[in-house]
């Protein structure tokens, strides 16, 4: 039986926007999360119409409720039993309203520990929300400032499609690419929107299983990075394009260039994040990953292919 579709003791409920919602499976909590990953018609409106500064403040925001989002499900892994605990650290107000996705950490918080797996659950499905949301931002910054440079090259004023553009940001955004690339990352956006890659992107935070024969190697990339996961003989490694090799270890593995990490590999690779993915070996022949990262985790399209018949969800 997959772990979705486990019953609950009893059901499980919700107050969210002032009713009591009830579920029996984990995967009845997935699926009705899942619907609220997008990003309403209203915000995206609202991410339209603001100016190139805005953008990039909206785009540092999310990147810093992301980290610290990482943070919780890193630690809680570590140590079980603990996601509770650290949820109600931080302060509701950063969970967006849209969905009511704040409502739902505020319900999520009053429960005792048999939610754990819900709030687990409502965190990543929250991350691919927040993804969602900074997808779009990158987008109308790509376009905006394509916008901007037309501008600049007609000789009109290159910020008056932009006036309120000031003080420290006024400079960086008249320096073309300038810190660009630690908020927005187009050479991703472009390979998750290329059609002809073929790599394709994990999920945030969902675990999902692959397959690897004793002896074979899987092409990855970490964010535009590129390594592979050999198995030798069920003995896995990491391998970076310096032909660097980094053994993994039974059990989870938590992949980035933080210190924290039992996998640590090179800072060359600054798009790589600190916590960028969770890598467990299953068996002699079958790895999970779970994708934490800002840039993303990506998997040639085979594999993705049939870990979402293996991943229901």
């Amino acid at each position: 039986m997959n772990v979705l579709d486990k019953l609950f003791a009893k059901a499980l409920t919700l107050d969210v926007g002032g009713q009591q919602i009830s579920f029996s499976t984990l995967a009845e909590v997935e699926f009705a999360l899942s619907g609220r990953t997008d990003v309403p018609a209203k915000k995206i409106a609202e991410m339209v119409g603001l100016t190139l500064q805005e953008l990039r403040k909206e785009a540092k925001a999310i990147k810093n409720v992301e980290q610290q989002f990482v943070e919780v499900l890193s630690k809680s892994i570590e140590e079980p039993g603990t996601i509770a605990e650290y949820l109600r650290g931080m302060d509701v107000h950063v969970f967006s309203q849209d969905h009511h996705w704040r409502d739902i950490m505020r319900s999520l918080n009053d429960k005792d520990k048999s939610y754990d797996d819900l709030r687990s659950i409502a965190l990543v499905k929250y991350m691919q929300y927040l993804r969602s949301r900074q997808d779009i931002i990158k987008q109308t910054y790509k376009v905006k400032k394509r916008e901007r440079q037309l501008v600049e090259n007609r000789g009109g004023d290159p910020q008056a499609g932009d006036a309120t553009v000031s003080g420290d940001n006024s400079e960086e955004l008249a320096v073309p690419g300038l810190k660009d690339t630690i908020i927005f990352d187009s050479v991703i956006l472009e390979q998750q929107n290329d059609k002809t890659s073929e790599f394709s992107r994990l999920p945030k935070g969902e675990a999902h299983n692959i397959n690897v024969g004793s002896g074979q190697r899987v092409n990855l990339r970490f964010s535009k990075h590129s390594f592979q996961l050999a198995n030798n003989g069920g003995k896995y490694t990491i391998i970076d394009d310096q032909s660097r090799e980094y053994p993994l270890q039974e059990g989870k593995n938590i992949v980035g260039r933080d210190s924290v990490c039992n996998v640590v590999v090179d800072n060359i690779y600054r798009d790589v994040s600190r916590i960028h993915l969770i890598i467990e070996p299953l068996d002699a022949h079958q790895v999970r990953f779970t994708d934490l990262s800002s840039h993303g985790t990506f998997l040639p399209h085979r594999y993705l292919s049939s870990t979402l018949a293996d991943n229901p969800g």
